[in-house]
């Protein structure tokens, strides 16, 4: 079993630190996994001390949070240096650009009728603004909103935070955050000769799009992912086979409090050898 999608508290919206998914993996039997924590690598560093030793093989991971064309792309990365210049220095720079805007996100959600201040979202929050960090921070000040229960009592309460995210993303909050970041293609070149970056469950995208990332060095794709349905599946899987890109599996687990029906190493699929072994290559250059 393999898992190279998963998250911890540092991302805005993990659950468990780093050390506390060592014990799990070793009972579910897992043979190797990555932390991919949104824009940051601080749990990449980390796994580098705790799981040699373990029985499980670990790899530094990363997931990035890219624009383009209007819309927000995730590429996840494997096998960097988590203490490198360039991953720090890339991470730190659009984090910061990210809140920058603060001013604008809780502009938005006033203009929307809730009480929200700066020390309310900043409490909660690293890396990028998320669903757990927006809806943890409007439920703390607008407790007894019927716009807000439905989240933590009732219709959507069943995975709130992401519920609420992907309904709030459609909204000014999802354009402002996504006006900040980085774009795809430029995020890419930068890391296509530092490690293996790979599209993160990237659902029905079509054979263009990949040809063209490809072109500017992406290597995989998530095709196995509990975002993806058999079919979604079945058409990426042709996709990675047909274009030469390596095939990637992860669970995207974040802790069931954030998604409850995302379990550890619940990944329907392997990652290829081929991929395993990319990343293995990637970390030998910076880790001998």
């Amino acid at each position: 079993m393999i898992d190279l999608h998963i998250h911890t508290i540092h991302s805005s919206d993990g659950q468990y630190a780093p050390e506390e998914i060592l014990a799990p993996a070793q009972r579910l039997g897992m043979s190797a996994l990555a932390f991919c924590d949104h824009m940051d690598v601080t749990a990449a560093r980390e796994g580098c001390d705790i799981f040699p030793g373990s029985g499980i093989e670990f790899f530094t991971g990363v997931e990035l949070s890219t624009s383009w064309e209007g819309s927000e792309y995730h590429l996840l990365c494997y096998g960097f240096d988590p203490d490198g210049a360039v991953i720090n220095d890339f991470v730190f720079t659009h984090c910061d650009r990210i809140w920058a805007r603060m001013d604008a996100i809780l502009g938005h959600f006033r203009g929307l009728g809730f009480r929200l201040q700066a020390e309310d979202i900043r409490g909660w929050g690293k890396s990028v603004p998320t669903g757990v960090t927006m809806l943890n921070a409007l439920a703390a000040s607008n407790p007894d909103d019927a716009r807000i229960r439905r989240y933590t009592h009732g219709d959507r309460s069943n995975s709130p935070y992401l519920n609420f995210y992907q309904d709030f993303s459609l909204t000014g909050f999802g354009r402002e955050v996504s006006s900040r970041l980085p774009d795809l293609m430029e995020t890419i070149e930068i890391f296509r000769d530092l490690g293996v970056p790979v599209l993160a469950h990237p659902g029905n995208i079509q054979a263009d799009i990949l040809r063209k990332l490809k072109g500017h060095g992406l290597k995989g794709i998530e095709v196995y992912s509990s975002h993806h349905g058999r079919e979604e599946i079945r058409h990426l899987k042709g996709l990675a086979e047909s274009l030469g890109l390596l095939i990637s599996a992860g669970s995207d687990f974040h802790g069931e409090a954030i998604k409850p029906d995302i379990a550890l190493g619940s990944v329907e699929g392997s990652p290829d050898r081929s991929l395993i072994e990319a990343v293995r290559s990637s970390t030998a250059a910076w880790n001998s």
